[in-house]
Parts: structure tokens; sequence; C-alpha cells
């Protein structure tokens, strides 16, 4: 018999999507897969060198179970470079894949009883984490008047005292709304006057276009000490199978989520470390390359989307994707998504996995002609209707 906690958990959306893709063409369809939640980039060469290094001088054994110390000091240098965080090596534990050191933050945080805020459109895996930790998901609703930015009213109406933990993406998936240093600095005084821990999932902050970025942690001392940011080599640096992640905090919750880890994965993969150690250490061309080329991406979709009727999206400032509005269409997300891949072979990710049924989302993690082919049969699908 299977447990309570699993058996409330649902299947990631994402995922049954991108398989389904995989599958149409491995039977010789021609599919546009917007649905990518991966850069269709190369890993660099010099990142893929030091792994093959790394197994060629036999470094293929147990590491410390929070990752290697020179990687930390990689880490820990690249924070207070890119966002002015300073932290510790026994601040820092690299995990597998920045999932990983979200669900050990949230299985050592809250409890069963407690509650978890979480900025809607979220991204699919956060309520089930929170689920899996016996505590409950608690939706705080954005507007995308505002550009989906996470105010004060909505928190404070989703907020009880029942409240442990705030969680915050920026960039965002699925929306790429990129939250201003004016709303960090709001929202970091609502998290201190609620005695509340944040969570900055910060995956995307190497991936944003024509604007700033910054971590809530940098915005004051006082909510440095109550966020733990989360970051990983997998998207800005195409490495999203080699499985590496951290976490940075205050000492005793990294310690913490070192200790689950013990007794889950143990180290995540020496050669995947040694890898990451090499991406965030040698010269950072590709990353700023790919950047640019997602930003052209962008804005060709942004272009191209703006000139479909019945479809509404704010523009994306970050991360690779557009979240589009299609309930003037009649569908709702799921049967958009399920219809326009059968009937137009064209996937994209249906938005009730993110909270917003009305909405699909539309990944520019794919080449210029993939995306001007597939929103021109986007196009053709809706008229058809």
């Amino acid at each position: 018999m299977l447990t309570q906690r699993i058996q409330a958990v649902q299947p990631s959306p994402t995922l049954r999507v991108t398989a389904l893709a995989k599958q149409l063409k491995a039977e010789g369809k021609k599919v546009i897969n917007l649905a990518a939640g991966e850069p269709d980039f190369d890993t660099p060469e010099a990142v893929k060198k030091a792994a093959i290094e790394a197994i060629q001088e036999g470094f293929t054994k147990y590491t410390p179970t929070t990752g290697i110390p020179e990687l930390k000091n990689a880490i820990a240098s690249t924070l207070l470079k890119e966002r002015r965080l300073s932290y510790r090596p026994e601040q820092i534990a690299v995990t597998c894949g920045a999932k990983q050191a979200l669900f050990n933050l949230l299985q050592v945080l809250v409890q069963a009883g407690e509650e978890v805020l979480i900025p809607s459109p979220y991204w699919v895996s956060y309520p089930e984490m929170v689920r899996l930790a016996g505590a409950a998901p608690v939706e705080v609703r954005t507007d995308p008047a505002s550009g989906f930015q996470v105010e004060r009213k909505a928190l404070e109406k989703a907020w009880s005292s029942r409240a442990k933990v705030l969680i915050l993406n920026s960039p965002s998936n699925p929306t790429g709304a990129v939250l201003k240093a004016e709303v960090l600095k709001d929202l970091a005084r609502w998290a201190k006057e609620r005695d509340l821990w944040v969570i900055s999932d910060e995956i995307y902050s190497r991936l944003v276009y024509g604007c700033d970025c910054p971590s809530i942690a940098s915005v004051s001392p006082e909510v440095f000490s109550r966020t733990v940011v989360v970051d990983g080599v997998s998207k800005a640096y195409a490495m999203t199978g080699w499985r590496i992640g951290y976490l940075a905090g205050p000492a005793e919750i990294v310690e913490a989520a070192g200790r689950l880890q013990d007794h889950s994965t143990s180290n995540p993969t020496s050669i995947s470390q040694r890898a990451a150690l090499a991406a965030l250490t040698q010269d950072q061309a590709p990353v700023k390359k790919m950047a640019e080329e997602f930003q052209k991406r962008r804005d060709r979709m942004v272009e191209r989307l703006s000139k479909i009727k019945k479809i509404s999206f704010v523009k994306p400032d970050g991360a690779f994707y557009c979240f589009v509005d299609v309930s003037a269409t009649g569908l709702n997300s799921g049967l958009f998504s399920e219809r326009l891949l059968k009937e137009a072979l064209v996937a994209v990710i249906p938005g009730g996995g993110f909270g917003w049924d009305s909405h699909v989302r539309l990944s520019f993690a794919v080449g210029l002609e993939s995306i001007q082919e597939g929103l021109d049969r986007l196009e053709r699908f809706i008229q058809g209707l």
C-alpha cells in the first residue's frame, strides 16, 4: 500500500508533455518542441574537458557529502562577485541539482501543520515538495498587470500564523518575471515582520535581458540572516544532466540540510563537481554568448506572439519562457496543449501545473527557425478553433 504522502503528490506535467513530444518525434512526426525546460546549447568545451580530466585522474571516489572545498570556494566567490553575498564554505552545500537543494531545505525547515507561501504562477515542484515535507502550500496570487511582481497585500491576504517559509523565484519559471529591487526590499521587511524564512530560487539569475536581477538576500542584513539562496549550473552553463546545484545560507540550516543529504544521496557526483568548478572559474564568455542568443530568441517570440489574436502575455525579462494567456480560445490549458500537440505538432506546457489553468508556457530554448515555425503553427491552430 502506498503512503498517503506519495499519493498526494502529482506527476510533473512538464516531464509528461516533454516525453509525449519525444515519443511523437520518434514516430517520425515533425514536432516543434516549445516545451523545453533546458538550454539547447551544448555544455562548454572547457567544462567537458575538466570532467574528462577528472575521470583520467581517477577522481571517481566519494567526496564530502556537501561538496569538495574547491567548489564551495568557487561558489562563494561567484556569489560575492555577482550578487554581493558573502558566505563562508560552511554556509554552502553542493547538491544533486538545485531541485535537491530545495527539497532538502523544505525537509529541514517545515513540518506537519505549518504552511509555505508560494507566489503563483509557481514552478510545478514547489507545492509537491512542500506536501512531501508534511506541510501545506499556500498560493499567493500575482497579477499580470504588475508584471507578476509579488505584492505585500497579496502576501498579507494569504498569511496565517502557521506560515513558516516564503519561496521566491526570480527570474521566474514560468513567467520570466524578475522581481524589482524595491519589491524585494518591501518583501524583506514583511518577511522580518512575520518572522519567515525565505528560500530564494535564483537558478535563472544569469539569464536576464536588459535589467538588474538582485537577490533578496542582498537588500538588508536582517533578511540575509533569514534567507537561503538556491542556485546551480544547470541553466546558465547548459549542464542540466550534470546535476549540480547548491544552497547558501545560515550555517545551522546548511548543516541540517547536509545531515539529510548524508542519509539520502550522499555526495553529488565527483566528476560533475569538477565540471562545475570549471564552469564557475573558467572563461564566462559561453554564458554571455548564450544569454545574448536567448535575448534574440525572446525578442523574436515576443514580436511574433504580439501578432496572434486571442492570446496575451507579459514580456519576460529573464529565464527562457513566455507565459501566454489562452483563455480567450475557450480552452483550458490542458486541452489547449493536448490539441495543439496532436493537431499542430507543437509542444507547450499547460499552465495548470503552475497554478494557472488559463495559460500555457512556451520556451524559447530552441532555435529561431523552430520558434518561427512553431508560432506559425500556433496561429493557424488558434484560427481554426
